[in-house]
């Protein structure tokens, strides 16, 4: 596996005064639960690894499309099949004793927030830091300052006010983590794992709202929030690999049950050494790769990319892989509706994938696309990009418009609707 740059940096001090703060209770604990998370797929809906969560031992809390030939964005590739197996033993891994590093601008963490939220109705709005992640005049308690995994077993545990270090792993029902700034792990994980991990089969409403969630340490397996069962509301995704990854658990029952709302995620963090993609991580702000009752509603998502420390660069320059990708490799989807998002950048901004399976049927209405893709060549761009026509139904697709004048998308290289078959 290609390593990763890794720089070290001394911890600065904190000042900040405390919260209250709401923790069922506290254990010891060093085991982790396997995970399945993909890297994304680009046009062509290209198959994903599965790969088991690396955890480490630690304080926790209970409480592209394969590239088309020479850019053409014409061709028609064909989706091989993925192997979406799950290992079935717990591995147990140390933490690196390194401080946090990142690329990101550490000023983002710190912009401005509505204090007060009552008022905003999903889809009414287009989110941004002023609308999303930590409310303004929270204040903030450092927790979990040593970076390792925080695993969460207690059913109903409550994190409020935090400023809170390592990946949380979600291991129990009714858990909420809101007004919160996540830094992530210190090391870099063993294999694709979120800041949030929901991937446990003891997982079920799971509540991450109002959060700003940005790793110290950047990785090619470090998401944003990953698993089943959980509602992400309002928070300020930027510079993880993937934002939202959304699947049904592998072997377990075919409902995801997630829902996303008024969300912004923008500026996912690329790198050219990535040992699933020859071309560098394939990052997308939200990947669907499976199951039933998704809605994905008035989110923002910027489907643009910045540079890994040491990373080499970017085939697609500042773009990413997918704004919203919607594909079958986990589980064939079913209920999924995707409304009112303003979704813009990428390869793609919206893909839909049958991927693995026979058709796909899916609901995308009333969303808000932007102009600025990837340039196959000439200007050709995929705004809305479809992969089967005939493998495909797509209800709404005809009420999506441009975000700058409001016309309706349609079907035609310059329309905003593609059909790559």
């Amino acid at each position: 596996m290609a390593k990763q740059t890794q720089n070290i940096r001394t911890l600065g001090n904190y000042s900040l005064s405390a919260a209250v703060v709401t923790v069922a209770a506290l254990v010891l604990t060093g085991c982790g639960q396997p995970s399945l998370v993909g890297s994304s797929s680009l046009a062509a809906a290209e198959s994903e690894a599965s790969a088991g969560q690396s955890p480490s031992a630690a304080v926790s809390t209970k409480a592209a499309p394969a590239k088309p030939a020479a850019l053409d964005p014409e061709a028609v590739e064909a989706a091989p099949a993925v192997d979406a197996t799950v290992p079935a033993v717990e591995e147990s891994e140390p933490a690196l004793a390194v401080a946090p590093q990142s690329s990101i601008d550490p000023a983002a963490a710190t912009q401005p927030a509505a204090a007060d939220r009552s008022g905003l109705v999903t889809g009414s709005y287009q989110p941004s830091t002023a609308t999303t992640g930590v409310p303004a005049g929270t204040v903030l308690t450092p927790h979990n300052t040593s970076g390792a995994d925080l695993v969460i077993t207690q059913a109903g545990t409550v994190l409020d006010g935090l400023d809170i270090y390592g990946d949380i792993k979600v291991r129990a029902a009714n858990v909420t983590i809101k007004n919160s700034r996540l830094h992530g792990g210190t090391h870099i994980p063993g294999s694709n794992t979120g800041i949030i991990d929901a991937n446990s089969s003891a997982v079920s409403n799971l509540v991450v709202q109002d959060n700003t969630i940005i790793p110290d340490q950047p990785s090619y397996y470090r998401d944003g929030i990953v698993g089943h069962d959980y509602t992400a509301l309002r928070n300020h995704i930027q510079g993880t690999n993937d934002g939202l990854g959304i699947f049904n658990r592998p072997g377990g029952p075919a409902a995801a049950n997630v829902s996303a709302e008024g969300n912004y995620i923008h500026s996912l963090t690329f790198w050219s050494n990535d040992p699933a993609h020859s071309d560098g991580t394939h990052n997308d702000g939200i990947q669907v790769q499976g199951g039933e009752n998704i809605r994905l509603a008035g989110n923002n998502v910027v489907a643009n990319a910045v540079l890994g420390e040491g990373s080499g660069p970017n085939p697609r320059g500042d773009h990413a892989g997918i704004g919203i990708m919607l594909q079958q490799n986990v589980a064939k989807l079913a209920n999924v509706v995707v409304e009112n998002n303003w979704v813009d950048d990428g390869q793609t901004s919206i893909n839909i994938a049958n991927g693995v399976y026979a058709n796909i049927t899916v609901t995308v209405r009333n969303n808000y696309l932007g102009r600025n893709q990837y340039d196959f060549g000439s200007g050709s761009t995929y705004p809305i990009r479809i992969i089967s026509r005939s493998a495909s139904t797509v209800y709404g697709l005809d009420s999506n418009r441009w975000a700058d004048t409001l016309g309706l998308l349609v079907e035609g290289r310059d329309g905003g609707i593609r059909y790559n078959s």
